[in-house]
């Protein structure tokens, strides 16, 4: 992919996403290069998040405090966001089949890896734009996560061949609901067996 190609590709998924969805799908990249892809992309992503909270740290002491360790661990975090996107990938395509979806693993793969390098330049345009205005970047921060919905529904729509965004936006919101409970779950088997083995000593 050229610089060309790349420019272009960009300016699809903000305005005609159904369109950049297709010309992703028709890549056929190999998974193997795409879990790569993405594992990398949530380095720099991690890194810019990090730099971020570095130089916009919360005003109040009380709310850095509530931020998990593990979002401020360049790191812990790094590994926190590719485990959810691995998950993320696994579930939207099951949930999506569950509903007469079509997507393959790998085409939900090469979406969720594509919208990753979006966050990235997103992410950095929110950095720069902070060092000027807090205002105006905290405005495009709420502006650019409702388009991220949207973008996210029709690359799904698209995926799965649905007919309409209703069944794509379902897809998402059981997806949601599911790695919710999921790690719920996971939390609470691993609260019990810490609290159990304390117990025993």
């Amino acid at each position: 992919m050229t610089q060309s190609d790349f420019q272009t590709l960009v300016v699809q998924t903000l305005r005609t996403p159904d369109e950049a969805a297709t010309r992703l799908l028709a890549l056929n990249l190999p998974r193997r290069w795409l879990w790569m892809a993405m594992a990398l992309m949530c380095v720099l992503n991690s890194i810019v998040y990090s730099v971020s909270l570095q130089l916009s740290p919360p005003s109040d002491p009380a709310a850095l405090a509530m931020i998990p360790p593990a979002f401020q661990s360049p790191v812990l975090f790094t590994m926190f966001l590719f485990g959810a996107l691995v998950i993320t990938v696994f579930v939207l395509q099951w949930i999506g089949q569950a509903m007469g979806g079509k997507a393959e693993l790998g085409d939900i793969l090469v979406l969720l890896t594509w919208l990753q390098v979006m966050r990235f330049l997103f992410q950095l345009s929110i950095l720069i734009l902070s060092l000027v205005s807090l205002t105006l970047s905290a405005v495009l921060v709420l502006v650019g996560s409702i388009w991220a919905i949207y973008i996210l529904a029709v690359f799904l729509n698209t995926a799965h061949r649905f007919d309409n965004l209703g069944k794509a936006l379902g897809v998402m919101v059981l997806a949601l609901v599911s790695i919710a409970v999921g790690l719920t779950l996971i939390l609470g088997a691993l609260g019990a067996a810490i609290l159990g083995g304390t117990g025993n000593v």
